[in-house]
């Protein structure tokens, strides 16, 4: 395994499982998680410049479940408002003793990083529209616990497919399994690097990509990174594109939905989110448990 978890490509399939079976071992069945004091020595930085509450948040409880020291960093009150560079300020947290960064950034800066102090660990929090590798390990997660393997499935992932960095993870992860069919489906406007994928297709029609789906993955519209830039209307864009219960109806009896979060109610209704097939609240909860398994073995490496 590479010392750093920078891409999902960084991962064999066998690494990809073995970290799901992992993860596993930190569920506990009154849905708490396993608290082990494994890293008392280890101190993990979470470096976010982007807003985050759920990835920021899940990554600081599974460090401190397994016993490690957090440096939280708040980009608003920290050097790099005052003009340090990202390299300076993680150089200075190594100097002070820090084992592990977890990074997310807006821009592809993080393979530079880990080349330029090859003695820190690094684990890609999200980085920029290109990738977020642990989101894409808890989705595959929560298939495999809902449908027991990713083999054989109709998968479709729908909303707004070009900014989504959660879609370019979750398709280098599931290019090792034998899945029957990958949907893309968004409007067009936003499906620009989707529209002749190398793996799957894309369908425009969302209604017409449902059918016979087993996953269903619908991604938040992200307001503040397209509505300068596109000109749509929303609620046409709801009558289109949200994943409602009569739409679902469209899919397998027994599909699941599945959603990165936060969920703002555009992207599916607010009754799908509520239903059965919903496994969102999993995501959220699996979460935690694969960092916890991502930080034991890149701390362990």
């Amino acid at each position: 395994m590479n010392k750093n978890l920078l891409s999902l490509n960084d991962l064999s399939k066998k690494e990809i499982l073995e970290l799901i079976e992992f993860a596993k071992n930190f569920k506990l069945e009154d849905g708490s998680f396993r608290k082990e004091n494994l890293f008392p020595d280890k101190t993990v930085a979470n470096v976010f410049c982007e807003p985050s509450t759920r990835t920021k948040s899940s990554f600081e409880i599974a460090a401190k479940n397994l016993g490690c020291s957090v440096v939280g960093f708040d980009i608003s009150n920290s050097s790099v408002e005052k003009g340090e560079s990202i390299y300076e300020t993680v150089d200075a947290l190594s100097l002070m003793g820090v084992n592990l960064c977890v990074l997310r950034h807006p821009e592809s800066v993080i393979r530079d990083l880990s080349e330029y102090l090859p003695e820190m660990v690094f684990i890609n929090g999200g980085e920029g529209s290109i990738s977020h590798p642990t989101q894409a390990l808890i989705d595959l997660m929560t298939i495999i616990e809902n449908k027991g393997a990713i083999d054989d499935l109709n998968i479709v992932i729908v909303g707004d497919l070009d900014h989504s960095r959660v879609t370019s993870s979750f398709v280098e992860g599931v290019s090792n399994f034998a899945f029957n069919s990958l949907t893309f489906c968004g409007h067009p406007s936003m499906s620009t690097k989707y529209m002749s994928p190398a793996l799957g297709k894309y369908e425009p029609d969302l209604d017409v990509a449902l059918h016979d789906a087993d996953v269903i993955m619908t991604l938040r519209i992200q307001h503040e990174r397209f509505e300068e830039t596109l000109n749509l209307d929303l609620e046409e864009y709801k009558h289109a594109y949200e994943l409602t219960s009569e739409r679902l109806e469209h899919a397998k009896g027994d599909a699941i939905v599945m959603h990165p979060g936060p969920v703002n109610y555009i992207e599916i209704s607010e009754s799908v989110y509520q239903c059965d097939q919903s496994v969102i609240r999993k995501q959220i909860a699996n979460g935690v448990a694969i960092r916890m398994a991502v930080l034991s073995r890149f701390l362990s490496s």
